[in-house]
């Protein structure tokens, strides 16, 4: 009975617009003091704990590496490199977004920065074609979900960190993912923005213009480079590899770019630590719910029912059945929240029936990037709404079309272990 009435208030403060962290510490509190019987130093212990690992430092590093290339203007020499590759195309401006956000995704591992950065370069271009706002709004904020696929990823970090699972494998798993993901929304707004901004065929093809826009984005392609390859050849771990590139792009903004200025420098690593710190406490208190969780064998219960359903009615019914989970819980929260609660409850259900780890890891990443643009919460359509000037409303209904073709690129991945397995190194 108190713990029905802990959820109920829990639900409650969560209606009413409680940020989810709230939320969560003052579930873990009073369960753990009124109905677990454990002892609230746990809370603190447990919280410094968690988030002490060198694998989470990357973290922050690789916020801070969205930001230095955004302020370096290195971002920008990106985007206009993929205006260039996309100019023989219809709708060549919305599809230079949908290009400009795998690239960018390469270096920043966040979805937001991704959304915001893409948002501001090319939000006025693509109106200007003859796009609606809302429209253009939904092509920015489903862009820049692959700013988690592709890697670096903070939410592969954080997932590789909370699951035990390995944080590089999760990357390498991510590659053909997100390539799949930007290849499906590419093919989307080509055919929306047809009408508005019709293609030009061969004429809108230049290798000069590639070949110049290329050449002056050679900061963001070592940048993507010192990543791709020293974490895939092993030569650093994802923590070294956000420690080097983050100081590269600080290096390049301040030297060769110099768009970034010294008396800058404290204040855009404030502007990171300040996104570092909505996820940072959500980890910290992750393994305290996980516990309190693991005496009310709550998630043995789910598991069971899942397992259940798999053998009653087949895997596939049950595995539908987690991806929905997944899809509505991360449309009403953020993404770091979804992954600490359902990650160690549907890991071991996709495990006991024969997924890969690496593979689930990958399919379970990619459907919270999925809530991020799924009403009612949907960060990225937040985000995108501020940046663009777009009222929300106008922005959650326009990203419906959009989440067509991403949530048929998921069931594609999902069924095809082959998308995240086929560039995991031989062990």
């Amino acid at each position: 009975m108190l713990l029905t009435l802990i959820s109920l208030g829990a639900i409650f403060l969560f209606v009413t617009g409680t940020p989810i962290l709230l939320i969560m510490i003052s579930w873990v509190v009073a369960t753990s003091y009124f109905v677990a019987d454990l002892s609230l130093s746990n809370v603190g212990i447990g919280a410094i704990d968690t988030i002490t690992s060198f694998v989470f430092l990357a973290v922050p590093l690789f916020i801070a590496t969205g930001d230095f290339l955004t302020e370096g203007g290195i971002s920008k020499r990106l985007i206009d490199f993929a205006r260039s590759l996309t100019a023989v195309f219809p709708g060549r401006t919305a599809a230079a977004s949908v290009v400009s956000s795998g690239m960018f995704a390469a270096v920043s591992g966040s979805n937001s920065a991704t959304a915001a950065t893409v948002g501001r370069m090319l939000n006025e271009e693509m109106t200007q074609t003859g796009m609606k706002k809302p429209l253009v709004a939904a092509i920015v904020a489903s862009g820049g979900i692959v700013g988690v696929i592709i890697p670096p990823s903070v939410i592969f970090v954080v997932y590789g960190v909370t699951m035990n699972v390995s944080t590089i494998d999760l990357f390498i798993g991510g590659i053909i993912p997100g390539l799949i993901l930007v290849l499906s929304m590419l093919v989307t707004v080509m055919f929306l923005a047809r009408k508005t901004e019709p293609g030009v065929g061969l004429r809108g093809f230049s290798p000069k213009t590639i070949g110049k826009t290329g050449a002056q984005a050679w900061l963001g392609f070592i940048a993507i480079g010192l990543i791709f390859f020293g974490v895939y050849d092993g030569l650093f771990s994802p923590t070294e590899a956000a420690g080097i590139v983050a100081l590269f792009c600080l290096f390049a903004g301040l030297i060769i770019t110099r768009q970034i200025k010294v008396k800058n420098v404290p204040s855009i690593m404030m502007r990171s630590a300040a996104v570092t710190g909505l996820i940072v406490p959500l980890v910290a208190f992750s393994t305290q719910f996980q516990q309190v969780l693991g005496v009310l064998d709550a998630a043995q219960a789910v598991q069971s029912l899942l397992s259940s359903i798999g053998a009653n009615f087949g895997v596939t019914a049950a595995i539908t059945l987690m991806l929905l989970l997944i899809l509505m819980v991360g449309a009403l929260t953020e993404s770091v929240a979804v992954v600490l609660i359902l990650g160690p409850i549907l890991a071991p259900v996709a495990a006991g029936f024969g997924i890969d780890p690496i593979h689930w890891g990958v399919v379970f990443v990619v459907g919270t990037a999925i809530g991020f643009v799924t009403p009612p919460y949907g960060l990225n359509l937040f985000v995108v709404s501020a940046v663009c000037k777009v009222p929300f409303g106008q922005v959650m209904r326009a990203i419906l079309i959009m989440l067509v073709p991403l949530l048929l690129a998921w069931l594609f991945i999902t069924v095809s272990p082959w998308t995240t397995m086929l560039l995991q190194p031989t062990k």
